[in-house]
């Protein structure tokens, strides 16, 4: 009886180790990875010198939002294959990095197409409800758009992976409207801005990091 009582908190450890350590990285990769990601796209639009179209800001902040998916990938990784130790870490960046492309493609794509309509016609006031009720609708999409290449190389290496794709939906469902509280809040000064910044992304991450890690412990376990 000891002995199964032994190796049931044994594996409870475990579980609650990867989980710990999986919102950690997710907040750890959403911080520097947002971090970097605006620092070039303000220096590329800055080396430019020139008035940035629609398009052209569009691309750059793309390219910018796959670096951070890069980064995430990398620091997820860092944990992952601990417990996953035939995972290569250029696979599993590479399918975070594609998500990253989609979703922040997806997500430019309306801005971007409306650019010339939001310039001669007033937008409408909405609630914070009707907002922040998007942006979780928002996060919903992209997160089984973050997911699908994921779950493409998790499939290899457990069973029942494709949990992981709704397990990404429903945490960043809840994330997305975390990132446009910090985005709509107004801070002054630098100073205010990157702590504003900082406090967003690591609470983004965190979030995401605890509801798709609750399923990641289960996947692994299975």
């Amino acid at each position: 009886m000891s002995a199964i009582i032994s190796h049931q908190e044994n594996e409870a450890g475990w579980e609650w180790k990867l989980w710990l350590e999986w919102i950690c990285a997710n907040a750890a990769g959403e911080v520097i990875g947002l971090s970097i990601a605006a620092a070039v796209a303000v220096g590329v639009v800055r080396a430019i010198e020139t008035t940035v179209g629609a398009a052209t800001m569009a691309a750059v902040i793309i390219a910018a939002g796959t670096l951070e998916g890069i980064i995430v990938g990398i620091a997820q990784w860092a944990v992952l294959r601990r417990y996953l130790r035939n995972m290569k870490w250029q696979v599993w960046t590479a399918v975070t990095a594609i998500g990253a492309f989609v979703s922040w493609t997806l997500g430019m794509l309306p801005s971007t197409l409306m650019n010339d309509e939001a310039d001669t016609t007033p937008m409408a006031e909405i609630s914070d409800v009707v907002k922040y009720g998007l942006a979780a609708i928002m996060g919903l999409v992209l997160g089984l758009v973050l997911g699908t290449p994921q779950w493409l190389a998790l499939r290899r290496h457990v069973q029942r992976a494709g949990w992981w794709v709704l397990a990404n939906a429903a945490a960043w469902a809840v994330a997305m409207p975390v990132v446009f509280v910090g985005a709509s809040s107004s801070p002054s000064g630098v100073a205010g801005l990157i702590v504003t910044g900082i406090l967003t992304g690591a609470s983004a991450g965190a979030v995401a990091g605890a509801i798709h890690g609750a399923i990641l412990t289960r996947i692994v376990r299975r």
